[in-house]
């Protein structure tokens, strides 16, 4: 039987975003009936870069859930909800606090939870409120009081995925770039990379389509409201409808260790998120997404606390995918 949800913070993914609620939870899990454990499952991966797996409710059909290694607690969207007739909710004491702002959510208990091969019994899971989440059309989130007692594998290009107890023969095969992690109060991986060359603290959130950097990282970086080649972009939303204000700005260079990724596009926006993740006002930080990893494999090594990354695979003729 799961223990009590313990909440003291909350975050929501979104098409920019992480979603955190703090929990313990007893860990029993035994074989599931929809693969063989450890084996190479398919990964979706969505117009806007989010990686979905299949995922199984009690005995339900496999649903789509979107893979957060930012969310604490794996979610139900308001779509899977409706379909969902006998599902009993209770209201949360605490709120979900989004990206940019605060909504009321509920939970429910559910028996059984199957993915990748195991089978997690007694889950108490969000019930996520309608919002713009919603415009991904995916079923649920896939989070943290499931995945991060394990090693996550996923080959964004190859839209392969898997999950093992800990690193298996070949699976660092060609995986150059190695960085180390720590997971917070949340359990979401936190680790350390640079942007043009400045060191800065950041989470790894595969929830988040995009990475976004806080003002403070930004001047660190030597960016200014006034750099050439910043300009206004769209509003950054996470699970509820609240919205903050955001620039876009090419860096010179991104790098995660030894990976490397040339100027790319990130967001500059002081969200709210980044005071409930703990950040000060004046200290850098950063959300690293989905974005950076797109042409990459990379495994996160929950038990071993690290980050391995490929080089940018080449698919075709000499093109990336």
């Amino acid at each position: 039987m799961a223990s009590a949800i313990r909440r003291s913070s909350v975050a929501a993914i979104g098409l920019f975003g992480a979603l955190f609620i703090a929990q313990t939870y007893a860990h029993a899990t035994e074989p599931g009936v929809d693969a063989p454990r450890g084996a190479p499952q398919d990964l979706e991966v969505l117009p806007s870069g989010h990686p979905v797996v299949q995922v199984r409710l009690n005995w339900s059909e496999p649903k789509r859930f979107v893979l957060d290694t930012a969310a604490s607690t794996t979610t139900i969207m308001p779509k899977l909800r409706a379909g969902l007739p006998g599902l009993i909710a209770r209201r949360s004491a605490e709120p979900l606090n989004g990206a940019a702002g605060q909504t009321e959510v509920e939970t429910t208990m559910v028996d059984r939870v199957s993915v990748a091969g195991r089978l997690f019994r007694s889950r108490e899971l969000l019930l996520l409120p309608p919002g713009p989440t919603d415009k991904l059309g995916t079923d649920g989130i896939l989070g943290a009081d499931i995945i991060a007692r394990f090693v996550i594998a996923m080959d964004m290009p190859g839209r392969k995925w898997r999950m093992t107890e800990k690193v298996e023969p070949g699976m660092l095969d060609g995986l150059t770039a190695s960085v180390a992690l720590t997971l917070d109060d949340q359990r979401a991986p936190r680790l350390t990379i640079r942007i043009n060359g400045v060191a800065v603290p950041a989470v790894l959130d595969t929830g988040a389509r995009g990475t976004i950097i806080n003002w403070a990282a930004a001047k660190a970086a030597g960016i200014a409201p006034d750099t050439p080649g910043l300009v206004a972009a769209s509003d950054v939303k996470g699970a509820t409808n609240h919205a903050t204000a955001s620039v876009e700005v090419p860096l010179r260079e991104l790098a995660i260790g030894e990976a490397t990724v040339a100027t790319p596009k990130v967001r500059v926006a002081d969200l709210p998120v980044f005071k409930v993740l703990g950040f000060a006002g004046d200290q850098p930080a950063v959300i690293l997404g989905i974005d950076m990893f797109a042409d990459r494999h990379f495994v996160i090594d929950h038990p071993g606390l690290r980050l391995h990354i490929s080089p940018p695979v080449v698919t075709g003729a000499g093109q990336q995918p």
